[in-house]
């Protein structure tokens, strides 16, 4: 498969900001994750609200997650925080933050319980 934003999209999988990281099996997903998470909550201008506290909330629910303290509702709170800022944000900053987390829960649902 070509590696083309077309292409990808067609086959239902997602490109985000057009950045490849490569783990191998020993690498912890969910700590990745935070670790996203975090960047965008540093790099959040601040301008509008659905970036500025959504990254803040999306680094708040993985940092739990990834110390393996899943609270029931954080899968459903991670939505609705992710498709908030992909629809609601100004700049391609936060209309993006979610879309490696969105990406997991769809992919490796499993990640995101206890």
């Amino acid at each position: 498969m070509r590696l083309s934003f077309e292409d990808l999209r067609l086959a239902g999988l997602p490109l985000g900001s057009g950045v490849v990281m490569v783990f191998n099996d020993r690498r912890d997903l969910r700590d990745v994750l935070y670790r996203l998470a975090r960047f965008f909550a540093h790099e959040s201008c601040g301008k509008c609200y659905p970036c500025q506290l959504g990254t803040q909330r999306q680094a708040e629910i993985l940092s739990r997650i990834a110390a393996g303290q899943v609270q029931t509702g954080d899968v459903d709170r991670l939505a609705d925080v992710g498709w908030t800022m992909t629809d609601a944000s100004l700049c391609g900053l936060g209309q993006t933050a979610a879309s490696a987390v969105l990406s997991a829960m769809k992919i490796w649902p499993h990640l995101f319980s206890d």
